[in-house]
């Protein structure tokens, strides 16, 4: 199966939050019951291919080349990426044609996506666009009566605001973020028949209270995938301290970023086929 796909130069690819310093074109195609928009080059399913699923970084809206692209130079086989921003795990669990293409890989790379971007039981956000906000549950509005929630179209600016109001407050709210992210995260990978590697990428600097995902959540899954992958990226102390809420904003996800969790995953990829 060959995908239909579109190229965009960087101006047009603005439109679709790509914002890339790189002289070059950016091929993007839609796929998937929701023909959502994915970074290209568009694949040729007929041939064996290694599947790649997460949120922003993986899409890679900051660089010419995101590290799925990477690694298929490095390894000599297609690979496809299925990053989307913004995603949380749920967004994929909507779209059964995207987890038979993962299903029918020779691999398949799963990223420790954020937490925030998925419904719980404090709020919900819309199924094909995990960042907006769609409801807010009268359990978050009694933890923050002083709060008009009218006000969030976003759960990154509403996460920051959780934060800043209220720190005891939002521990209960990260307590159900975490509780709701290891349940669809763990249907996510039972969903997934094939060898599968949990990619963890750590922003280091990033503060431990920022950070919903813990060490402990991703050992949980350790136990459901082939390996576990970690990548530490380092970040400056300016920007460490702008990523607050939801990472919306992955700048820190530049060339040199991508180039080190291509070589990580490319090394991974040799061990597995072994």
């Amino acid at each position: 199966m060959i995908l239909a796909g579109l190229l965009v130069s960087r101006g047009g690819a603005m439109a679709y939050g790509i914002a890339i310093e790189e002289a070059g074109e950016v091929e993007l195609y839609r796929f998937g019951r929701s023909k959502q928009i994915f970074r290209g080059p568009k694949p040729d399913l007929r041939d064996p291919y290694i599947s790649f699923i997460g949120g922003s970084e993986m899409f890679g809206k900051f660089v010419l080349a995101p590290f799925p692209q990477l690694v298929g130079r490095s390894v000599g086989q297609t690979c496809v990426n299925l990053g989307t921003p913004g995603a949380g795990p749920g967004f994929f669990l909507k779209d059964p044609v995207i987890l038979e293409t993962c299903s029918r890989s020779a691999t398949c790379i799963v990223q420790v996506m954020a937490a925030e971007p998925l419904s719980n039981r404090m709020y919900s956000v819309f199924p094909r666009r995990n960042m907006r906000l769609r409801k807010v549950s009268n359990v978050l509005k009694s933890l923050y009566p002083q709060l008009d929630f009218s006000q969030f179209r976003f759960v990154s600016a509403m996460i920051r605001a959780l934060k800043s109001e209220d720190t005891e407050a939002y521990k209960v709210v990260m307590a159900e973020q975490r509780s709701a992210w290891l349940a669809r995260m763990l249907e996510l990978l039972e969903d997934i028949e094939t060898t599968t590697i949990l990619l963890w990428i750590k922003p280091r600097g990033y503060s431990d209270f920022d950070q919903v995902v813990t060490q402990e959540m991703v050992g949980v899954l350790s136990g459901h995938v082939d390996r576990v992958l970690n990548v530490e990226i380092n970040i400056s102390e300016k920007t460490a301290s702008n990523l607050s809420g939801l990472r919306k904003d992955t700048e820190w996800m530049k060339r040199e970023a991508h180039a080190k969790i291509a070589k990580a995953i490319s090394r991974e990829l040799q061990v597995v086929s072994i």
